[in-house]
């Protein structure tokens, strides 16, 4: 059973960003001082960690949540000093009590993108600190990234699916949102991508859900969608700009995909 979102209220405590110190390490006596939840995300160097499940490496990229009652001896490599944001928080159910352990996700993630999680997490820290005039965004920032962590968990990627094939995907899978007009062929993204057409197109399904192709028709019909409702373009034009070469053949696949023709979608969403 997930977190209860709509019923659960993060409070967070307090936060902080640090390059480990030469000699550092985490011992027997912070994890039995450990009184609230912490959540770790490692943004340089490596290490390693032994939970209560094992030992697990420690590299950027890598995300933490740390609960009381849980085992976390830390070790950096001496060479490769850890880099670490970390924010101490609660969370309480509509009770006000401590939400249960059989609902939090395992302790160990690695995120989807390092730079997204960084940014936050250092929002967070700011925000944090004594006399912040931006104090209220810590909990909306926590909670949608303890939210997004916890969904990840709860739908994790096939197996065999690696933190880089994620990555490179998303990336693409961004951009073809972004500007599907602008999508070159599913041979050259592959090729930009490092992998073989049929490879490329089994990878992304496993990150994305489907394979390119109804993926790309989807994110331009996605956007001729906007553009019927936000613009004065005419569908022969709003096809053009979506790099479809015959007016038609945009009519009757955004119709597949809608149900309805672009003039009929455009005169009920314009009323």
């Amino acid at each position: 059973m997930p977190i209860p979102w709509d019923s659960v209220r993060v409070v967070p405590v307090h936060a902080g960003r640090v390059r480990c110190e030469t000699g550092w390490s985490l011992d027997q006596a912070w994890t039995d001082g450990l009184r609230d939840f912490d959540l770790w995300l490692i943004w340089a160097g490596s290490g390693r960690m032994r939970l209560r499940s094992g030992s697990i490496a420690l590299y950027p990229g890598r995300c933490l949540w740390m609960r009381p009652g849980g085992l976390y001896l830390g070790e950096q490599d001496p060479r490769d000093r850890l880099g670490v944001t970390f924010v101490h928080f609660d969370l309480h159910d509509a009770r006000g009590r401590r939400v249960a352990d059989r609902l939090l996700p395992p302790e160990a993630h690695d995120v989807w993108d390092l730079s997204f999680y960084d940014s936050v997490t250092q929002h967070i820290v700011e925000s944090l600190r004594p006399g912040a005039t931006t104090a209220g965004v810590a909990t909306p920032l926590l909670t949608g990234l303890l939210m997004e962590l916890s969904l990840r968990a709860a739908h994790p990627l096939p197996s065999g699916t690696t933190r880089h094939h994620q990555k490179i995907i998303s990336q693409i899978a961004a951009r073809i949102r972004e500007s599907p007009h602008d999508t070159p062929p599913i041979a050259e993204l592959a090729r930009a991508a490092g992998y073989s057409a049929d490879h490329f197109s089994r990878v992304f399904k496993q990150v994305v859900g489907q394979t390119p192709e109804p993926f790309i028709i989807q994110a331009k019909v996605s956007r001729a969608k906007e553009l019927l409702v936000e613009s004065s373009l005419s569908v022969s034009q709003i096809a053009d700009a979506l790099g479809y070469c015959d007016v038609f053949f945009f009519s009757r696949q955004f119709k597949e995909q809608t149900g309805r023709s672009p003039q009929v979608y455009r005169r009920a969403r314009r009323g």
